[in-house]
């Protein structure tokens, strides 16, 4: 135990001054931003690792991944590992968990000089609306690329305006960005990462389960491996946030009924993918080019350091397609390829769920007894979508059929759904058990519209995951 103790202390004792600023900017995906003002030292930076769950998920294998990318290949033997065997699991299990992006910055700060630094400080004084005194303030160079982000000037697939200033100051640097994204073009970096082999996950929790920064955590067994999911079985969903969850719904229609009861199905969502650690955006009554305007934006943001992506939309529809507010068409595939890899390479081999309260038809799934419950419906069409890999589409029912909202508590596919996520993700049930005790849930729902035609309804989810999604609570 004491072991352990004085040698995380040692890594940290042996970091310098330059390296925790360095350390911090390449765990920018990983962690929030107010945690990164919290480090100001090696012990700091492990205590927010541990905070963002990056420990405690089995990924402690980034202290070691950490050391080796600024070149500290001294200190792993700390954690009785070598370079060459980091370099090992980096090269053959694809377990990297800092981005490309982070990398290059990284590897370009090492070749900017105190005069590139004024340089750049000076070229940028303008388009950052501050004095050269405000300036000054920046302390190294990753607070510039870091102001640049927060400016978007500057991202994973965004790198003109660096390229502009790297141009009138230093070719050298110029050709590292240029050489990076031919080298990169259409790779993203989070499409790297994996999982790593179990005996390494208990070495490191064994490693470092001890330590001070830990409250009495036990060593783990073996018998504890199954709590770790094995390589390539389960979607990681452990990134705080867990991702962005798009919300479009639709009340208030220019030509078409309004959809009472649509509100309810909104906050239902809202409550429980911020109860599961989304970052949830609302979007009311919009028209069909804002909505896809939202989608593109979305699509063209970073989603680096997350580790799954959720839209909903709740609206009428036509055949295969949902509408806007003004009645103007929005397809359903184009709804799902604002995600897929070639548009949205921070996206790859990540989660991509959908969820789709409309109909797919005008026909009704019969019952031969029935509720009486005032019910309405969402019109639309036949839903037939060739889809990339890694994506869920949770459809309200099945094509040609109706989908049933009630006017006062919302749809009984969405509410189902959130009932469902409820119960069953702190069991640990992944989204298939779920959207199949939704199915069963929905069908033995029974009522009429308008108190003629008798109605039942069946969802239909279809995916193309290639793991187990399980939506971990924070």
């Amino acid at each position: 135990m004491a072991t352990a103790i004085n040698d995380l202390f040692q890594i940290t004792e042996q970091l310098s001054t330059d390296d925790v600023p360095a350390l911090r900017f390449l765990c920018s995906d990983l962690i929030t931003a107010k945690s990164q003002e919290k480090i100001v030292d090696g012990k700091g930076l492990i205590l927010e690792l541990r905070k963002a769950s990056l420990v405690e998920e089995g990924d402690c294998f980034i202290l070691a991944e950490l050391l080796y990318w600024i070149g500290q290949n001294k200190l792993l033997k700390y954690m009785n590992v070598t370079k060459e065997m980091v370099q090992e699991q980096l090269q053959n299990n694809n377990v990297s968990r800092v981005s490309p992006f982070r990398k290059i910055l990284y590897e370009v700060s090492q070749d900017i000089s105190s005069d590139d630094l004024n340089n750049m400080k000076f070229l940028l004084s303008d388009k950052f609306g501050a004095s050269l005194e405000n300036m000054v303030k920046l302390n190294d160079i990753y607070d510039i690329f870091t102001a640049m982000e927060k400016r978007e000037m500057l991202a994973d697939n965004n790198f003109e305006e660096l390229k502009k200033i790297f141009g009138q100051m230093s070719p050298r640097l110029l050709k590292k960005i240029e050489d990076y994204e031919t080298h990169n073009k259409g790779i993203s970096g989070d499409a790297v990462q994996g999982q790593l082999h179990c005996h390494f996950i208990i070495y490191c929790m064994y490693s470092i389960s001890s330590s001070w920064f830990v409250s009495e955590l036990t060593v783990l067994e073996l018998k504890d491996c199954d709590v770790i999911p094995l390589e390539g079985t389960e979607y990681r969903m452990a990134s705080k946030p867990r991702g962005y969850c798009l919300i479009f719904n639709n009340l208030n229609f220019e030509r078409l009924s309004t959809r009472t009861g649509t509100n309810a199905d909104a906050k239902a969502l809202e409550e429980v993918f911020c109860w599961l650690g989304f970052e949830v955006k609302r979007h009311d009554d919009l028209k069909a080019a804002e909505m896809r305007a939202k989608l593109e934006e979305y699509g063209k943001a970073s989603h680096q350091g997350k580790d799954c992506f959720v839209c909903c939309v709740l609206s009428h529809g036509e055949q295969q397609c949902v509408v806007g507010t003004d009645g103007e068409k929005v397809e359903i595939k184009d709804i799902v390829s604002c995600f897929d890899g070639k548009k949205c390479p921070s996206l790859v081999q990540k989660p991509k769920v959908f969820f789709i309260q409309a109909c797919q038809g005008k026909e009704f799934q019969e019952s031969v007894e029935a509720q009486v419950v005032r019910l309405e419906s969402d019109d639309s069409g036949i839903y037939r979508v060739p889809v990339d890999a890694d994506v869920l589409i949770g459809m309200a029912t099945v094509q040609e059929c109706l989908s049933m909202r009630d006017v006062r508590s919302g749809t009984w596919y969405i509410q189902s759904l959130c009932r469902q996520l409820r119960e069953g993700c702190p069991r640990g049930d992944d989204i298939h058990s779920i959207l199949t005790k939704v199915n069963e849930e929905v069908s033995k729902e029974e009522g009429t519209i308008k108190r003629i035609k008798l109605a039942k309804q069946i969802p239909e989810p279809r995916y193309t995951l290639t793991k187990k999604l399980v939506f971990r609570v924070p």
